[in-house]
């Protein structure tokens, strides 16, 4: 069985990278964005959520790129990632909260730098996230982003006290 599932990964892998270098599209049927593998929104969502705080950070002027890089990779880890989703989840609508369910749900690895409420939690903003960049909702995306700011700024204030 297991064998099977490399062997089809293999070929969905070199269909995609074909897909890639010849700037065209897999042939398969179109999903609405709000029933995409969440995931893949989660994906997307991760990639958009680090570069949003490293410009942030970058913007301090902080000169030392190993600093950059410490601070980064703390604020986008799944405990913070988790303590900022707590403090927005009541905000969200009902299509976030399902969006977020759906990502909560979803069968996935846990590592070991994380519990598995605090990486659901943090799959499941990544992947709001994600759904708000694929359906195009900016206003909304940067509504959500000043306030993830905004909360991980809190969380630097409070973990981070002299």
């Amino acid at each position: 069985m297991e064998k099977v599932k490399f062997e089809q990964f293999q070929q969905v892998k070199k269909e995609a990278l074909k897909a890639f270098a010849d700037d065209t599209t897999l042939n398969v049927p179109f999903v609405d964005v709000a029933r995409t593998d969440s995931l893949n929104l989660a994906l997307i969502g991760d990639a958009y959520y680090a570069l949003t705080l490293r410009r942030c950070l970058t913007a301090t002027g902080i000169p030392n790129a190993r600093v950059l890089h410490s601070l980064a990779a703390e604020f986008v880890s799944a405990k913070v990632q988790s303590v900022v989703y707590e403090a927005l989840k009541e905000d969200f609508t009902e299509e976030e909260t399902a969006v977020c369910r759906r990502a909560r749900n979803a069968k996935m690895q846990v590592p070991k730098s994380a519990t598995v409420g605090e990486y659901r939690n943090s799959t499941a903003l990544e992947a709001l996230i994600g759904y708000l960049i694929l359906s195009e909702q900016d206003e909304r995306l940067q509504q959500i982003m000043n306030c993830i700011v905004s909360y991980t700024r809190k969380y630097s204030r409070d973990s981070h006290k002299e």
